[in-house]
């Protein structure tokens, strides 16, 4: 729009510039093109997102996409968001009581087996401990850094809020499958890591083939469609990204919070 109405500008100092002398000259070049160096300042001022508040409403609501960082002037709100103001917790609490609400108001299928479907990482488990290692999300990592970190054995807390869903979701009488992005050559770290959180049952544990280039959203698209076919009711569907949500999914989705960072969807 806005580049539409500075060739309209052009266009009338064209052509009433005969009748009206000196009128070019006030639109000269470099009064054209220093005006349009200040919009495109304005646009980069805005992009850094100063309030980072707005900032975390538009990733949520995957309105910002393919960000590579956190914007670094959010370095701070993330981390209150995170950990000293405890908002995540309120917030993921707030989506895992609305999941129970709904998963307990199911009249559930009889004559199948009835699935609710929970991702892995920043769901059941929790991957600050890596981020804050890097400014909560600010910091660009190596691409595979933090696979290479998972395989040290490090630590991935459990979220609590999504564990206490995943124990009603059992107490209901719904199977959990845990569907991840990880590569199945981290296995017996996830185990552990399941088994530190206090995660120790589900109908499946599905981890992405070895060397798979799949795009997140594809995968678990490809495999949500393949429990169907081997005859799966799937009830429900939980995770942090919109790529573990989207793309012909069966029954209700809910949207965990995550500002850290962005799986393209």
């Amino acid at each position: 729009m806005k580049i539409l109405s500075l060739s309209l500008l052009l266009l009338l100092a064209a052509t009433v510039s005969a009748s009206v002398p000196g009128l070019i000259e006030l639109v000269d070049s470099k009064t054209i093109f220093g005006n349009v160096a200040e919009l495109l300042e304005k646009e980069k001022l805005s992009i850094n997102y100063a309030n980072c508040r707005s900032w975390h409403l538009g990733v949520e609501t995957s309105n910002i996409i393919d960000f590579d960082t956190v914007p670094a002037n959010c370095k701070d709100y993330v981390e209150d968001y995170l950990i000293t103001s405890k908002q995540y917790q309120y917030d993921s609490k707030t989506v895992c009581k609305e999941a129970y609400f709904y998963a307990k108001g199911l009249a559930l299928k009889n004559d199948t087996v009835n699935v609710w479907i929970f991702d892995l990482d920043d769901t059941l488990l929790s991957s600050i401990p890596y981020y804050a290692k890097y400014g909560y999300g600010t910091e660009k990592t190596d691409p595979g850094a933090y696979w290479l970190w998972l395989g040290t054995g490090a630590s991935t807390p459990g979220l609590p809020e999504a564990l206490h869903l995943y124990q009603n979701i059992i107490e209901l009488g719904i199977e959990p499958i845990i569907l991840s992005d990880r590569w199945k050559l981290w296995k017996n770290v996830t185990l552990d890591n399941l088994e530190a959180a206090g995660v120790t049952y589900w109908k499946h544990l599905i981890l992405k083939p070895n060397g798979s280039n799949l795009r997140q959203v594809v995968y678990k698209s490809k495999v949500r469609k393949s429990l169907v076919k081997k005859g799966y009711n799937i009830v429900g569907n939980i995770g942090d990204q919109w790529a573990d949500l989207v793309e012909d999914t069966p029954g209700r989705v809910f949207k965990l919070p995550n500002p850290l960072y962005y799986v393209p969807s």
